[in-house]
C-alpha cells in the first residue's frame, strides 16, 4: 500500500511538472511580439518541447533507478553465493586436509635425523603457502581499486610461542605498511584469550560489537579487522589477521574465509 501511494505522489508530481513546463513555454511564446497563427504554432510547439524534456528527464531517472536496482540485486546474489562457497566448498575443504596432514603427521612424523635438505624444502613449501595464504586473504577481502591498485587490505601472521606467551610477526602482506614486529604483552593476553583459547575462535573488529584491536596500533589507516586461531591439534600455532580501512569491507563471510585460510596454514605446520 505504501509502494502505490508514493507511485501516485511520484506521477502526480511528473503530472505538475509537465504542466507548469508547457505553460511557462506557453506563456513566454504569448509574452513574445507574435501574432495569428504563427503565435499559436509556436505555442503548441514550445509546450509540446517542454512537456517532452520533462517526460524524457522521467525516463531517464527511472532507467538509471532500475539499473541501481539490479545492481544492488546482483551484489545480494554474490554476497550469497559466496558465502555458500566459503561455508559449503572451501572450509569443509580446508579442514579435511588439515586433518588428513595431521593424520599423516602423527602416523609418520618427521624424523629428528631427516637431511637437512629436506628440512630447507618444507621450510621453503611452507614459506610459499604463508605468502599465498597472506596475498589471498589480501585480494579476497578488499582488494585493490584503480587507478594504483594498491593492496588496501594488509594480512598478517603472528606465530605464538608458548613459552614466553608472546606473539612474533611470521609474515605480513603488502611490505609497504609494516604491521607490529612483536605484540606488547598486554596484546599478547588478549590475543591468546580471545582469539585462541579455549580451543580457538575467530574475533572481529567491526565497529558495532568491537571497536577496538591491539593488533592494530593508531594512526595506521586500518579500522577493522578479522582475526583467527591458526591450531593444529591441542598445538596452538598462531593469529591470522587481516585488516581493512573500513568496517565495510568486511562482511560475515569473510570470517569463514579466514577460517579456511587458516586451516590451510595449520596443515603446513603440522608438517614439521
Amino acid at each position: 500500500m505504501n509502494q502505490l501511494a508514493e507511485r501516485g505522489l511520484h506521477y502526480l508530481f511528473l503530472l505538475f511538472s509537465a504542466v507548469l513546463g508547457v505553460a511557462v513555454a506557453v506563456v513566454s511564446v504569448w509574452a513574445d511580439g507574435s501574432t495569428g497563427s504563427d503565435k499559436r504554432l509556436w505555442a503548441v510547439i514550445a509546450g509540446v518541447s517542454a512537456f517532452g524534456v520533462v517526460l524524457i528527464t522521467h525516463l531517464e531517472r527511472r532507467l538509471v533507478e532500475k539499473a541501481k536496482k539490479r545492481a544492488e540485486e546482483r551484489a545480494i546474489r554474490a554476497e550469497a553465493d559466496m558465502a555458500m562457497l566459503y561455508s559449503s566448498t572451501l572450509r569443509p575443504l580446508s579442514e579435511i586436509v588439515k586433518a588428513l596432514t595431521a593424520l599423516y603427521a602423527t602416523a609418520a612424523p618427521l624424523p629428528s635425523s631427516a637431511p637437512a635438505q629436506t628440512v630447507a624444502d618444507l621450510q621453503h613449501k611452507r614459506k610459499e603457502i604463508l605468502d599465498r595464504v597472506l596475498a589471498g586473504a589480501v585480494s579476497l577481502t578488499a582488494p585493490p581499486i584503480g587507478p594504483a591498485f594498491i593492496p588496501r587490505a594488509r594480512c598478517s601472521f603472528y606465530l605464538y610461542e608458548a613459552a614466553t606467551g608472546g606473539f612474533t610477526l611470521a609474515g605480513t602482506f603488502p611490505g609497504h605498511r609494516q604491521p607490529r614486529a612483536v605484540i606488547d604483552p598486554v596484546g599478547a593476553a588478549h590475543m591468546k584469550n580471545a582469539i585462541l583459547g579455549g580451543g580457538g575462535k575467530p574475533f572481529r573488529i567491526d565497529g558495532e560489537h568491537e571497536k577496538h584491536s591491539y593488533l592494530i596500533p593508531a594512526g595506521t589507516g586500518y579500522e577493522a579487522v578479522i582475526a583467527v586461531p591458526v591450531i593444529h591439534g591441542t598445538r596452538e600455532i598462531g593469529v591470522l589477521a587481516v585488516d581493512a580501512p573500513s568496517f565495510s569491507d568486511f562482511i560475515d563471510p569473510h570470517v569463514t574465509l579466514m577460517e579456511s585460510l587458516a586451516n590451510t596454514l595449520a596443515a603446513s605446520y603440522a608438517l614439521e
